[in-house]
């Protein structure tokens, strides 16, 4: 048997309906904000990564040749796709608000969040170099964290890349590479690696401290700390969220010119669930004109860790009945019971075998569904249903008429 690739995943049905509920949920709470949905394709041209992604990045692509001998890659990341279609576009009326769910790849070590193929939910708003659009995708991404019931457990991190420049150029000149990459680091390693890598680098551990502390912050004066500030409380206005400014949030990727945040759970026990900020260079060097950019990726594999971790990985009621025949006069009527049940939203699965009702209600126990339709002779002359839900043992009847009130059952 030929077995599945490391790294890449197989969806059952089971794990897929969920997934699908997920990525409804995200499309929903984007379309709330005011954002439409683009596509863009699986695969593009090394050369749209080089130079803007970053070296981790473009070690990690899957890139090969293509039969017209050009060098092309899966997509690892959406931000320069993004930035190519604005590009393309001297049309479009901005700001821009848009958002998709696109798969990537990525060549690098598979481990619990990371996989080489995987999903992310993209959102960016092009156009605007205010305060305001940060504060507003940072809104989104909070909004996200509470509709996917997550917020309660997870904290919003803001920081500046500019400021942290600035305070580098005061404290530490010429250091700048050495502080990103600690401070990149410093939720990764324990606290022995911090200062191993404080003195690999030789770089002051007091004021490497304080950066990590916050401490670095007090009495300092600058527009993008009062920036960063109003975004905090944009963001606490708009939604119930936890979120403070930390100058350990960098991130890693290359094209990041000002504000950058990050999204985790409270204890830690996870990589980020959704990181981001703000790229004003990326569409100018793809040949767009000077357009300022802000967004931010959340990924399916840590999103999945944190929500099985507090059993939420699941799909509730979702709409779906079997609808099971006893004798020959109920398999007519059911393909009658089924159509009207599907024309008013519900999903409905059909016996398709020869099998007895017992046989029926066992398969539609092992499929989880928690409402079986029965009907046979009895239901066909009265234009009726039965219900019976599945965990509870309990049976009602409905008229078919009022089938609409079987929503409230399964929903």
């Amino acid at each position: 048997m030929v077995e599945r690739l490391r790294g890449f995943r197989d969806f059952y049905p089971e794990e897929q309906e969920i997934r699908s509920e997920i990525f409804r949920k995200m499309k929903e709470s984007c379309a709330q904000f005011g954002f439409r949905e683009i596509d863009g394709p699986s695969v593009e041209s090394v050369e749209l990564f080089a130079n803007k992604s970053g070296m981790e990045i473009m070690n990690q692509m899957f890139s090969f040749k293509d039969k017209g001998g050009r060098d092309i890659a899966l997509i690892p990341e959406f931000t320069p796709t993004l930035s190519r279609m604005v590009a393309a576009r001297k049309d479009l009326v901005k700001p821009l608000k848009w958002f998709s769910i696109e798969k990537f790849w990525r060549y690098e070590e598979p481990q619990s969040g990371r996989q080489r193929e995987f999903y992310q939910l993209n959102a960016d708003i092009v156009g605007s170099d205010s305060y305001l659009a940060d504060a507003e995708v940072i809104s989104l991404a909070g909004y996200l964290l509470k509709s996917l019931k997550i917020g309660g457990y997870s904290k919003l991190r803001i920081s500046s890349r500019i400021l942290i420049d600035r305070l580098i150029q005061k404290m530490l000149p010429g250091r700048k590479d050495d502080v990103y990459y600690i401070l990149d680091r410093w939720a990764k390693v324990p606290s022995d690696e911090r200062e191993a890598l404080m003195e690999e680098r030789k770089v002051d551990r007091d004021i490497l401290l304080s950066f990590a502390n916050g401490d670095i912050l007090e009495g300092v004066e600058d527009t993008e700390l009062t920036n960063l500030q109003r975004i905090r409380d944009y963001v606490k206005s708009s939604v119930d969220v936890e979120i403070e400014i930390d100058l350990k949030i960098v991130r890693g990727i290359a094209y990041y010119t000002g504000c950058v945040f990050e999204a985790s759970d409270k204890e830690e026990k996870f990589r980020s669930i959704l990181g981001g900020g703000r790229y004003d260079s990326v569409i100018e060097q793809l040949g767009g004109e000077s357009t300022p950019a802000t967004g931010f990726a959340m990924g399916d594999a840590v999103l999945e860790n944190i929500m099985k971790s507090k059993g939420l990985w699941n799909k509730g009621g979702d709409g779906r009945v079997f609808v099971a025949p006893i004798d020959m006069q109920g398999r007519l009527y059911a393909v009658k019971v089924a159509s009207v049940l599907r024309n008013i939203g519900l999903k409905v699965d059909l016996n398709v075998m020869e099998r007895g009702i017992s046989k029926q209600l066992d398969y539609a126990s092992k499929m989880g569904y928690e409402n079986v339709i029965i009907v046979g002779e009895d239901e066909a002359r009265n234009e009726t249903i039965s219900i019976k839900n599945m965990l509870s043992g309990k049976q009602s009847k409905l008229m078919l008429g009022d089938a609409r009130e079987l929503l409230k059952l399964v929903r």
